[in-house]
C-alpha cells in the first residue's frame, strides 16, 4: 500500500497533445495549461449486515457513516472513498468479506462489524493483515485483545454490564435474577458474566442462567420456567431479533417483572417485534435522540431529514465512527498503516453524537452508558452511568 493514493486529474487527450512540439515532443509546455492536482483518497471498507436477523443494524450505522463522509470528504485535502459489503449478520462471511476489503479492495482501513461474534473474526483478519479496524459497536472485551490494530468508540461489556448490575440492584431495588442467554453469541455470554459479578457483589442472588437459540420461535417452555422462578428481574442480553418475541410471547405471564437489557435490543424493529408488552424494560444504550446538546440534536435533524426516520445508538455510532477516522488520518498524515493505528489508538477528546471519545490503553473507549426506558410507543431517557 502507497503512503498516499493518489488521483491525478488531467486534461483531454487532444489537449496534453498540444503541450508539446510536433516533432518528438520536446521540453516545451504550454504556460497556460491548468495546474494538474493531486487529490489524496482514503478508502474506508465497511463490513456489515444489511440483510438477516440483525439488518436494522447495519443499515443505521451505514446511514451514520455516509453522513459524515458526505460532511467530512474533500476537506483537508482528503478525500473518502466508501466500500461497504453485507455480512448477512454471519460471522464466517464476515471473515471472508474482511478479508477481500483488503487484499481486494485494498481499504486503507475497516469499520465492521456490529455484532461482537462477527468483529471477532473480522478483527482477526485485519490483525494477521496489519490493517486497522475499527468497530462502532461490538462490546465484548476480547475484540480490542486480539492486536494493536483493532480499536473500537464503544463502552465495553464489563462496563456496560456492571452498570446494568447497579441499574438491577440500586435503582430498581432488586435482589433475585434470572438471566436468559443465547449461549452460542459471545455478546450474550460476556455480558451476562460482567452483570452477575457486580449484581452478586451488591448481595443479589441469581437464581439461574437459562438458554435459548437464536432464531428459535416458541419460547413457551421458557417463559413458563421464569415465570415460576421468584425472580424479581429478568436480565436478557441478547439480540432484538429474539428478545422482542419472547417479551411477545410472554405477556402479562412476565409484565410484573423488570426487564433489564443490553444494547442488543437497540433496533427500531424491536418495539414492532414485542408488539404490545405492556412491562417495564430498561436498555443500556450510547445515544439518546433527546439529549439536547447541539451536536447531537443537529445529528438528529439531519439525520431524520435525510433518512425518514429517528436515528437510533447505531447510527450515532456509525457517524462518530467516520468522524474518528477522518480525525485519525489527517493527524497521521497518510494512509501508511502503521500510521494510521498510532493515530486512532491516540485519539483523545474528540466531540462526536455519542459523547467525548477517547481511545485508552486498552483501545477501548472510556464512554458514559446511557439508560433508556422502553415501551410499545419508544424509549426514554432515564439516567446516564459516567464512565468513570
Amino acid at each position: 500500500m502507497s503512503l498516499f493514493r493518489s488521483v491525478m486529474l488531467f486534461l483531454p487527450a487532444a489537449a496534453l497533445l498540444s503541450l508539446f512540439v510536433a516533432c518528438g515532443g520536446g521540453d516545451s509546455v504550454n504556460p497556460n495549461a491548468p495546474e494538474v492536482v493531486e487529490v489524496n483518497t482514503f478508502k474506508i471498507g465497511a463490513v456489515m449486515p444489511l440483510s438477516g436477523q440483525t439488518a436494522t443494524y447495519g443499515e443505521e450505522t451505514l446511514n451514520g457513516l455516509k453522513m459524515v463522509i458526505d460532511e467530512l470528504s474533500g476537506k483537508d485535502d482528503i478525500t473518502i472513498e466508501l466500500v461497504y459489503k453485507d455480512n448477512k449478520g454471519d460471522s464466517t462471511e464476515t471473515a471472508k468479506l474482511t478479508t477481500q476489503l483488503i487484499k481486494i479492495d485494498q481499504v486503507d482501513i475497516v469499520v465492521g462489524a456490529v455484532a461482537s461474534t462477527n468483529t471477532l473474526k473480522a478483527a482477526k483478519v485485519a490483525q494477521e493483515n496489519g490493517v486497522p479496524l475499527m468497530t462502532p459497536a461490538s462490546t465484548n472485551a476480547a475484540i480490542t485483545e486480539k492486536g494493536d490494530f483493532i480499536s473500537r468508540i464503544c463502552f465495553i461489556d464489563p462496563v456496560q454490564g456492571s452498570m446494568l448490575a447497579q441499574l438491577a440492584s440500586v435503582d430498581l431495588s432488586r435482589s433475585k435474577a434470572v438471566i436468559i442467554i443465547d449461549s452460542a453469541s459471545d455478546y450474550s455470554v460476556g455480558l451476562q458474566a460482567a452483570f452477575s459479578q457486580t449484581f452478586i457483589e451488591a448481595g443479589g442472588e441469581i437464581l439461574s442462567v437459562e438458554t435459548f437459540t437464536a432464531g428459535e420461535a416458541d419460547f413457551s417452555a421458557l417463559i413458563t420456567k421464569v415465570a415460576s422462578s421468584g425472580a424479581d428481574v429478568l436480565f436478557i442480553p441478547a439480540y432484538y431479533g429474539d428478545v422482542g418475541p419472547m417479551l411477545k410471547q410472554a405477556g402479562e405471564k412476565w409484565a410484573g417483572i423488570p426487564i433489564v437489557s443490553g444494547d442488543g435490543i437497540d433496533s427500531p424493529d424491536f418495539y414492532a417485534l414485542m408488539g404490545d408488552y405492556s412491562g417495564d424494560i430498561y436498555m443500556s444504550s450510547h445515544f439518546s435522540p433527546d439529549d439536547t446538546a447541539p451536536i447531537v440534536y443537529n445529528f438528529v435533524t439531519e439525520y431524520t431529514a435525510r433518512f425518514g426516520k429517528t436515528p437510533g445508538a447505531m447510527a450515532a455510532l456509525g457517524h462518530d465512527a467516520g468522524l474518528a477516522l477522518f480525525d485519525a488520518r489527517k493527524r497521521a498524515g497518510s494512509d501508511e498503516p502503521s500510521a494510521l493505528r498510532d493515530a486512532i489508538n491516540g485519539i483523545e477528546d474528540l466531540e462526536g453524537v455519542t459523547g467525548s471519545i477517547t481511545i485508552n490503553a486498552e483501545r477501548n473507549a472510556d464512554k458514559d452508558v446511557v439508560i433508556l426506558k422502553l415501551s410499545p410507543s419508544g424509549a426514554e431517557f432515564y439516567k446516564r452511568f459516567p464512565h468513570n
